[in-house]
């Protein structure tokens, strides 16, 4: 049994990982510790990009209401504890380290009954459920990990479904087409529970057919809706359909279709519980998101950016043409991890920065930045073996016209 929390999450992170086939052993290793999912009320939200931001503006909206409102996402950006919160706050050491030491009481049993013993993300679901349970939890909104169909969170019947959107990432697990992809976070949506999702012309009618199928109201986020839009750094304006003048703080076009789709959610949810249009406003303008577009630093801007696969990068692509004519340069320092479409998101973000410095992060995944540096054909190209060396530098200039973005 773990006394300490740096021994309990090495415990936790040293468990192994594994691709399922199916849900069977989640289902299995939930009814050995009493179902703690059963009698919770959820949101479950999958999705390529987008589904942390979707979670935030939701649990703002709660919050708001005056629900006791719990969240499950990843990865975390810069605690551990992050993945599982309670009304804003992450959850305490000391519970972390009850609910491990619960899990491993129950592996002699495991054992016994051939059960195998829970992998690290079925650690982690086991332990969200079993802390929401335990704080009567009004509303629990939950994040997949990877897909949707085989993920652990998968066991819960939410309700609302919500789809973030869908684009390529985790291909060898998914699949290689936008199709197959869809079809495996379409797995979370269940018989008469409605989804919410964007609307994407070339998936539109398998998420219809999937809808009608299972007896489940659609609700398409059209994005001809989301009108008047003024992006700047660190806020953003919009219109949607009836609600005028929207304000958040997050950066970015994308986030207006985030915000959307959290809009059409709360209004869903209404069903359920008091949530007024004053609640979703200010759920919106509250909401604040880790790494996404964040500002850490004004004069000169340093922005960081967590964009890790095509779709972010499009997405970041996006976000510095939007502001380019607010800054005399744009210098993006950038470091992927060796598994994504790496040459493919250099050439697609390269083309309007003024600089470009390839580096590394501490991570065994990274790839090696001087390979990234021979994928770029950037005029103005650079490499750095030491991101630290990157940040002082980015923070000894003062030109208010320089945004740094990492």
């Amino acid at each position: 049994m773990f006394t300490n929390i740096i021994d309990c999450i090495a415990f936790i992170e040293s468990s192994h990982r594994k691709s399922t086939k199916s849900l069977d052993h989640m289902h299995q290793l939930a009814k050995a510790y009493d179902n703690p999912h059963l009698g919770l009320k959820f949101i479950h939200v999958a999705g390529t990009n987008g589904k942390g931001s979707i979670v935030s503006y939701l649990k703002e909206i709660f919050y708001d209401a005056n629900y006791s409102v719990g969240t499950f996402t990843s990865p975390y950006i810069e605690c551990f504890n992050e993945r599982i919160s309670y009304n804003k706050k992450n959850i305490p050491d000391e519970l972390i380290i009850k609910y491990t030491n619960l899990i491993i009481s129950k592996y002699d049993y495991l054992e016994e009954q051939n059960i195998e013993l829970p992998s690290f993300f079925e650690i982690l679901t086991l332990m969200c459920f079993m802390y929401f349970k335990d704080m009567h939890t009004d509303i629990a909104i939950i994040e997949t990990g990877i897909g949707g169909l085989l993920d652990s969170t998968n066991i819960i019947t939410p309700l609302l479904s919500i789809i973030s959107n869908v684009s390529y990432d985790h291909m060898s697990i998914l699949g290689d087409t936008l199709e197959e992809i869809a079809i495996n976070k379409l797995g979370i949506v269940k018989e008469n529970i409605p989804l919410v999702t964007i609307s994407n012309p070339k998936l539109n009618d398998l998420f219809t057919e999937t809808c009608e199928k299972l007896n489940s109201k659609l609700v398409l986020v059209n994005k001809e809706d989301i009108k008047n839009v003024d992006v700047k750094i660190g806020a953003t304006k919009f219109d949607y359909l009836n609600y005028k003048n929207i304000s958040i703080k997050m950066s970015g076009l994308y986030q207006t279709e985030n915000a959307s789709i959290a809009i059409e959610a709360a209004n869903l949810l209404k069903e359920y519980y008091s949530l007024s249009d004053e609640n979703i406003l200010n759920g919106l303008k509250n909401t604040f998101w880790l790494g996404r577009l964040e500002v850490v630093q004004e004069n000169p801007y340093i922005i960081l950016d967590g964009a890790h696969n095509i779709d972010g990068i499009q997405r970041l692509h996006e976000f510095i043409k939007t502001i380019k004519k607010d800054f005399n340069k744009i210098i993006l320092v950038l470091a992927i991890s060796s598994n994504k479409e790496t040459r493919k998101m250099i050439n697609e973000i390269e083309s309007d920065v003024d600089r470009i410095i390839f580096t590394s992060f501490t991570y065994k995944r990274s790839e090696d930045y001087n390979i990234l540096f021979e994928y770029s054909n950037h005029y103005n190209k650079e490499k750095c073996e030491n991101i630290d060396e990157l940040i002082n530098r980015s923070k000894q200039n003062k030109d208010e016209k320089i945004a740094w973005i990492f």
